[in-house]
């Protein structure tokens, strides 16, 4: 990756994002699979909003091994930042903490082994507008889904699809769907 491709990455997302997707891209990853992790999101929902998160993810609160597949349900904290980048009227930041409850699947021993993740979670957001959307509350439940590799057992890279909605508690419920690339390390 050279000095353009760094600076790409700076304009489209920031120093401390552009610096972390380098750090988890090159950094040699030191640790096993089955302890605590941290994960960095980016991503975006249509072409107005984008995303960029940190996930520190806990060990495994429950495992079980059915042969070549292995299931761990952790615990996941997460703290992210929206930006809107349209036109239009509201303001164009907010903050997000959460806290997820993760379903993690992985197939066998291998140096890369393939992995799928569903969980659910529940969030609070700094505002309850962020450009044209109107989310109705700041409290908001999230789904997760996500699709990706682990690599020697010490990081992973992935796809993941991100849910945030207040579940029609407050009126309007301007959902928020995003897609996201993950990249992490297990400590």
């Amino acid at each position: 990756m050279g000095r353009y491709s760094v600076v790409l990455l700076q304009r489209r997302f920031g120093l401390p994002t552009a610096l972390a997707i380098l750090a988890f891209t090159f950094a040699p990853f030191a640790a096993a699979a089955e302890g605590p992790g941290i994960a960095l999101m980016v991503g975006e929902a249509d072409s107005d909003y984008e995303r960029a998160g940190i996930g520190l993810r806990f060990g495994p609160m429950w495992s079980a091994d059915w042969g070549n597949w292995k299931a761990s349900l952790r615990p996941e904290l997460e703290l992210s930042h929206f930006r809107y980048t349209g036109a239009g009227p509201g303001p164009d930041r907010l903050n997000q903490v959460g806290g997820i409850g993760r379903l993690h699947l992985h197939y066998g021993e291998a140096r890369l082994r393939p992995y799928a993740e569903a969980g659910l979670g529940v969030s609070l957001f700094s505002r309850e507008t962020l450009g044209g959307k109107d989310f109705g509350s700041r409290f908001q439940f999230s789904q997760h889904l996500g699709l990706g590799v682990e690599l020697a057992k010490r990081g992973f890279a992935g796809l993941q699809y991100s849910h945030y909605s207040n579940a029609d508690i407050e009126k309007p419920n301007d959902g928020l769907d995003l897609h996201q690339i993950v990249v992490g390390a297990y400590f």
